[in-house]
């Protein structure tokens, strides 16, 4: 028996080790090729230099592309933000027909490819009046990152008994919402958004179509760059990379911190609810 745990331990890691460097080649060949100087004749490259990242970080264009992706990225997220939270709240707690509905709707934006959904915004919209930008906002409205990283903290967090709870304490349903909810859904609505932004901010297909190339955004830039030079295009990635790696371990944080939080939630609910049956078995006693 612990013989055939040891070969199939060790069956996993083999294929572990086999998709590890299947996924890390290219990133690393990516960077090696930033460094690189000259290569054609050999492995590796002939001599590694920063030049091709000193011309980049000289070029003007290429900080103007991080400030427009962040810009939009801000811009879209903060429209997201106003419209989903309120929405889903709403949703969650009095509409569930149409909250089990949207769950399937959500997930349209990326069922659809983007190709295919940028040219129906565009006919629908084209002749209306309404700037492509805001209707690049309204393709991620429904975006199942924000609707379903809500959704999931209303549900952990047992929202309809804490306003129940509220509710027979004397408070209205503002109170609750904002003192009471929101604070809850802090750590889920951070992490949502983190993912959020980060999705719009490497957006290619979306932006370039939609708003046009002439708002030159980080992805759009790169492409470009790709076309003039591999190297500068490499350098360009690498720090593209290294922004979605400083993104993913911020969202580590949160979601660690909001398994914290769910375990801080249930322990708390372990504790009225043995507080509550000692209570009830005292007062038994007494009768």
């Amino acid at each position: 028996m612990k013989k055939i745990k040891r070969n199939h331990r060790l069956f996993s890691y083999i294929i572990i080790t086999i998709l590890g460097i299947y996924y890390l080649t290219p990133l690393i060949m990516t960077g090696v090729y930033a460094f690189g100087d000259e290569w054609g004749k050999s492995l590796l490259p002939t001599n590694f230099t920063f030049h091709w990242f000193n011309e980049l970080f000289n070029d003007q264009a290429f900080f103007l592309s991080i400030i427009r992706s962040f810009i939009l990225s801000t811009i879209v997220l903060v429209m997201i933000l106003i419209v989903m939270i309120p929405s889903v709240i709403i949703i969650y707690l009095h509409y569930p027909k149409i909250d089990k509905l949207l769950q399937s709707i959500s997930v349209l934006p990326y069922a659809i490819p983007g190709v295919i959904l940028v040219t129906a915004l565009l006919k629908t919209y084209s002749k209306t009046g309404v700037p492509m930008f805001v209707v690049l906002c309204g393709t991620l409205l429904i975006s199942p990152i924000m609707y379903m990283g809500i959704r999931n903290s209303l549900q952990a967090i047992n929202t309809k008994q804490l306003i129940e709870a509220g509710q027979m304490l004397g408070s209205n349903m503002i109170t609750i919402i904002f003192k009471v909810v929101l604070p809850n859904l802090r750590v889920g609505i951070v992490l949502s958004s983190i993912m959020v932004f980060s999705g719009v901010f490497g957006e290619y297909v979306l932006t370039n179509l939609l708003i046009g190339g002439r708002f030159e955004t980080l992805r759009i830039y790169m492409l470009r760059r790709m076309n003039e030079n591999g190297h500068l295009a490499s350098a360009v990635m690498v720090c593209y990379f290294v922004m979605i790696f400083l993104s993913g371990i911020i969202i580590y944080y949160f979601s660690n911190k909001q398994k914290l939080q769910l375990k801080k939630i249930k322990l708390t609910k372990k504790i009225k609810m043995s507080q509550e049956i000692t209570n009830s078995a005292v007062e038994e006693s007494l009768l």
